[in-house]
Order: structure tokens, then C-alpha cells, then sequence
């Protein structure tokens, strides 16, 4: 199978099986030649990244869409039309044509044919509309959550997410500060760069993994926004710590390194194999204080009448503040979602509280932008609890310092 050919197996299992983007391509990849995977890439993430402008590219050529798996296919070669440079329009279209004969049915050859000819010869649709759809297609976000957005934070704020969102967000690393500091580091190579939002982060632009760095631990890959989360929570040495909704164990291992692994932490997952990453992730870092086990967030038996210095609850979220990096969150995403998790939430963040020591922290935390799983939540918990109160709280936008959208709020119990 040739490159255009993986990239729209890949392509179809992303977006009409919900495969994980990257979990497939690092499989995918590994079939297929050296000097192609660098092509399958580009057309997988850049498809995703840009799936609703493509399918406006050429959706008004046809009476009525297709099957499925013919739009993956034409937003996938639209995308190589218009949006890569020095691929020839023939090559696309031929290859086009004969993934549709081999892998969805030769009847529909002619129509991709007609249709990618069509848009060929036309050259880009011009998006027209009310600024609030034209927004949504060009940066291809659904316009409910433009419209959400817009609401929630600001026409202004909203467009420079979407546009942030559209953004290749720069690597960053965590330095391991029980092990070295971020200054001997950068010392050992000059290609590390001090980060913009976290005094633990570094920028880098090689593949972090394949380094001896990572190896012995002195790094970790974590986004910048996300490193903030451990310095709210404040954690000091020798306190007992609970992270309830811990994997893969990030947080965890950042909140112990600052603690300089003096102390207890216990984290926890409702999967074992979840469980089993921050058992990963804490050996390869030299951290033994993690107490990793199998717990169900909303009801904490595991723990049962224990009592904590400090409780992170980073509780599963809509993820809109991630999507430059997850962009098949775009691809599936429903203005629904929100509904079965904001309940989710609130039983975590309220059984989380009945673990907090008196004058303890309680850190609530998404990667989403969304006020009703963020502010609004917080407010509702303050408002059923009077024994909290709200310390502290932040929004990081994602074009703020090209990190990924985070909200964090730092509670405290008072009596």
C-alpha cells in the first residue's frame, strides 16, 4: 500500500471508528517505508487539523454527500490540493481514484474524480457567512463552540483560541529538579530553551524520548500549561498527598519531584492498566513515594476515612483547551459531551473535599475551556460547601504562550 493509501486507512479509522490518532500512527507508520512516513503524517494530522475547512472545499460539488468513508477520502485530498505545497494535483487525484477502487467501491471512482477535478479547476471556496460560521469553518471548529466561546470569554478571546488552536504548539519538557536543575541542563546542550509560563519547563525541538536525558530521567514530555498544575498544589516535603484522578502520572511525578521525594503520594486510576503507566513513569524517574492503586474517583473507598495535606483532582474533562494537539477531539466532538461529565466532576470534586485535612489544599483542574465545567463548577461546589474556600483560580489560554488551555482553581478548608 503506498502512502496515500495508509494515510486514508489511518484517516477512516480516526474518524469513523474513533481510533486514537496517535496510537494509529505510531503503529501505522511502522509499515510503512522510511521516506514516506513523513508524507502520511502531514496528511493525517493535517486533515484532522483542518477537517471541517476541507469538507467546505468541496461539499457544494455534490447534490448529496457520499458515504463516510468517500468524505474522509475527498477531505484528505483536498487537503493535499490545497493546503501542501509541490504535490502535483495529478498524483493526488490518480491516487484518490485507486484507493476508491481498492478500498471503498469501484461504482464511486467516477464520482471522487468528477469531484476532485471540480475543485481543481475552481481553486479555493471563498467562506462567506456570519462571523461566527466563517470563524468555525476557517479554523474548522464546530460553531457551537465558537458560539460558546464568544459567550463565555469574548468575541476577541474567541477568535485567538481558535486561531491558537490551529498553531503547532512547541515541544516541552519537565526538568526533573530532585535530580538537576533546569540551568545545568540547558548547559549540556544549547538547543534547550528556558519556557514562558513554568520555571520547570524547557522548549526543545529533536525527539526528547530518544535522549539520555530521558532516559535517566531528568526529563519529562509535558506541556507547559499542564506543569503549572503541580505549582498550585504546592506540595512540601514530608506531606501526604492524593491525586484521584492521576494516569498516566505526570502530575503525580512532578508533584513528588518538588516534594523531593520525601513523603507519600497516593494516586489512582479506575483502570489497571492506567494504573500500571504511573508505575512506569515513576520508576524511570527514580520517584518511590507514589502509591499508585485502582480507584474509582467519585467514591474513594480505597482511602476511606483518611485524611490529606493536600487533594489534586485534574477530573476528566471536554479537553477544548487541547485540541492544537488533539485535533481528532474537533473531528468528534458533540455540544452533549459536556452533560454526562459536569455530574462526573462534581462527585469527584465533592468526595475529593471529604479527604481534606483541616487548613488543607483542595486543587480542582480540566484542560478544557469551558466555564460550566470550570468557574462554574467551582462556584457550585462553594456554594455546598462553606467549609472551603477559593484561594486562588487561573485560565491559561492557548495563545497566551502557545501551551495548551488549562483552568485551575486552589481551594482551601477552613474548618
Amino acid at each position: 500500500m503506498n502512502a496515500r493509501g495508509i494515510a486514508y486507512t489511518m484517516l477512516r479509522d480516526i474518524c469513523l471508528h474513533k481510533t486514537y490518532s496517535n496510537l494509529l500512527l505510531r503503529k501505522g507508520l511502522n509499515q510503512a517505508k522510511p521516506q514516506d512516513k513523513g508524507l502520511i503524517t502531514q496528511i493525517v494530522y493535517g486533515t484532522l487539523q483542518n477537517y471541517r475547512l476541507c469538507r467546505y472545499q468541496w461539499e457544494d460539488c455534490v447534490k448529496k454527500l457520499p458515504s463516510d468513508e468517500v468524505c474522509v477520502l475527498l477531505d484528505m485530498s483536498v487537503y493535499q490540493l490545497f493546503y501542501m505545497d509541490k504535490l502535483p494535483a495529478y498524483a493526488i487525484i490518480n491516487d484518490a481514484v485507486e484507493i476508491t477502487k481498492k478500498q471503498i467501491h469501484g461504482n464511486i471512482a467516477k464520482l471522487v474524480n468528477a469531484v476532485l477535478h471540480a475543485v481543481q479547476r475552481r481553486g479555493k471556496r471563498e467562506i462567506t457567512g456570519k462571523e461566527e460560521e466563517a470563524l468555525a469553518i476557517r479554523t474548522s471548529h464546530p460553531t457551537w463552540l465558537v458560539q460558546m466561546w464568544k459567550a463565555q470569554y469574548g468575541w476577541d478571546n474567541a477568535q485567538k483560541i481558535c486561531e491558537a488552536d490551529m498553531e503547532t504548539k512547541p515541544n516541552a519538557a519537565r526538568v526533573n529538579t530532585w535530580k538537576i536543575t533546569r540551568d545545568e541542563l540547558m548547559k549540556q546542550d544549547s538547543s534547550f530553551q528556558k519556557g514562558y509560563l513554568s520555571e520547570d519547563a524547557l522548549l526543545y525541538d529533536a525527539s526528547l524520548a530518544a535522549t539520555p536525558w530521558y532516559a535517566q530521567g531528568l526529563l519529562s514530555i509535558q506541556d507547559e500549561a499542564s506543569q503549572l498544575i503541580a505549582r498550585i498544589v504546592d506540595p512540601q516535603k514530608g506531606e501526604q498527598i492524593l491525586d484521584v484522578c492521576s494516569a498516566p502520572g505526570t502530575k503525580a511525578n512532578h508533584m513528588a519531584e518538588l516534594m523531593q521525594n520525601d513523603g507519600s503520594i497516593v494516586c489512582g486510576d479506575i483502570h489497571e492498566h492506567r494504573v500500571e503507566l504511573i508505575r512506569e513513569g515513576a520508576a524511570r524517574l527514580g520517584i518511590t513515594i507514589l502509591k499508585p492503586q485502582v480507584m474509582d474517583a467519585t467514591e474513594l473507598k480505597e482511602v476511606e476515612g483518611i485524611l490529606f495535606d493536600r487533594v489534586l483532582c485534574d477530573v476528566p474533562c471536554s479537553g477544548y483547551g487541547v485540541l492544537a494537539r488533539k485535533s481528532d477531539i474537533k473531528v468528534h466532538m458533540q455540544s452533549g459531551d459536556m452533560d454526562t461529565l459536569i455530574p462526573i466532576q462534581k462527585a469527584i470534586l465533592a468526595k475529593s473535599a471529604e479527604h481534606v485535612k483541616e487548613h488543607g489544599i483542595l486543587v480542582y483542574s480540566t484542560c478544557t475551556l469551558n466555564k460550566k465545567e470550570n468557574e462554574k463548577q467551582v462556584q457550585a461546589f462553594l456554594k455546598e460547601h462553606e467549609n472551603f474556600t477559593l484561594i486562588e483560580e487561573r485560565t491559561i489560554f492557548p495563545y497566551t504562550a502557545h501551551t495548551d488551555g488549562f483552568y485551575m482553581a486552589k481551594l482551601q478548608r477552613i474548618s
